[in-house]
């Protein structure tokens, strides 16, 4: 604890965000956050909810940090209260907090600088309605990396050739489902703890994964030696920290949001040394006119699922709003279809 305090007080030297002074650690208020990461405590997300912690002292939270090795326990205990806050994929956050949840829509972010770009929007204290839904606020949000199709077998990496293949599909994840059903493949449930095992041994033909999951899951066994991996995002991959706003200062999440967004570089570097430890005859490009036609295929599930109410209007409106002021002579800059 005093190691914390020393960095904490070290932090605040250098300022805090502005709307909450920096805060004497003794008078800190104790909290707890529950955390997901494959690897547990010594995992990468876990070091980043460490930087998290001593970060909030400086702001007048103490936390408390329990990390979880399965998503599905860490969720269910913040859900019953046993933490404050919990540090979650935005899968599972879209069911607190349906708007900022929404950031992972399938194809809406095709790079990750209109995912940064996003991020800082939702950040402006402006935008806290879009992080809020009931007693929940979404305080914090980092880049986990694209999502992208991993194959057993190269040659299938059109759409099309999808059809009748079997998908490891996570069942929570209605974007993915529904994905499947469009292209015409067959759904093989799986969960984060089994979908690997399920393309690795064959039972699968595709999944998908960040590449931040590609090593720890040793997912390259499926893809040796016939297979590879499509470079074009499905989605972006984002880790949040969701937390009942009642049991925090009252701008707190604004000052919390302007922090982590400023952190985004540096929780992208360990997304692109990830992409970069792949090697390079595994990737697969996809031509400009097929990627055209995935980002359509991708907008067609979007706007299903916001029909749906799984996606929230406002956000995908914000994304387009996002990618039409980087291109806008985009074709759907001229539509009001999302």
């Amino acid at each position: 604890m005093k190691k914390l305090i020393l960095l904490a007080a070290i932090l605040s030297a250098f300022g805090s965000p502005i709307g909450l002074r920096n805060a004497d650690a003794a008078e800190a208020v104790d909290r707890t956050m529950c955390v997901f990461d494959p690897s547990g405590a010594h995992g990468d997300v876990y070091k980043s909810a460490q930087r998290y912690q001593a970060q909030a002292l400086t702001w007048g939270i103490r936390l408390d940090l329990k990390a979880y090795t399965d998503e599905v326990v860490a969720n269910s205990d913040f859900k019953a209260g046993k933490c404050h806050m919990a540090f979650l994929t935005s899968l599972r956050v879209r069911g607190y907090v349906p708007q900022s949840g929404s950031i992972e829509a399938i194809g809406a972010l095709p790079s990750y600088d209109l995912l940064h770009r996003t991020i800082e929007v939702l950040a402006n204290p402006k935008a806290r309605k879009l992080n809020v839904d009931g007693d929940y606020e979404t305080m914090a949000m980092f880049p986990g990396g694209a999502v992208y199709l991993l194959l057993r077998d190269k040659n299938l990496k059109d759409i099309k050739d999808l059809a009748g293949k079997k998908i490891a599909t996570l069942t929570y994840d209605q974007a993915a489902t529904t994905m499947v059903d469009i292209v015409g493949a067959s759904m093989v449930p799986a969960e984060i703890a089994t979908f690997a095992g399920i393309f690795n041994n064959g039972r699968a033909d595709a999944c998908y994964s960040p590449a931040i999951g590609i090593k720890p899951l040793e997912l390259m066994k499926g893809i040796s030696p016939n297979g590879g991996i499509v470079r074009f995002p499905i989605g972006q991959l984002t880790f949040q920290i969701v937390a009942r706003h009642k049991d925090f200062p009252e701008n707190f999440g604004n000052t919390s949001r302007s922090w982590a967004s400023s952190q985004f570089d540096s929780m992208l570097a360990l997304t692109k040394r990830a992409e970069q430890e792949i090697p390079a005859k595994f990737w697969l490009e996809v031509p400009k006119e097929l990627a055209k036609s995935y980002f359509e295929k991708f907008r067609e599930v979007r706007i299903k699922l916001r029909d749906k109410k799984v996606y929230h209007p406002a956000i995908l409106k914000l994304m387009k709003g996002v990618r039409c002021k980087t291109d806008p002579s985009a074709t759907e800059c001229s539509d009001n279809l999302e």
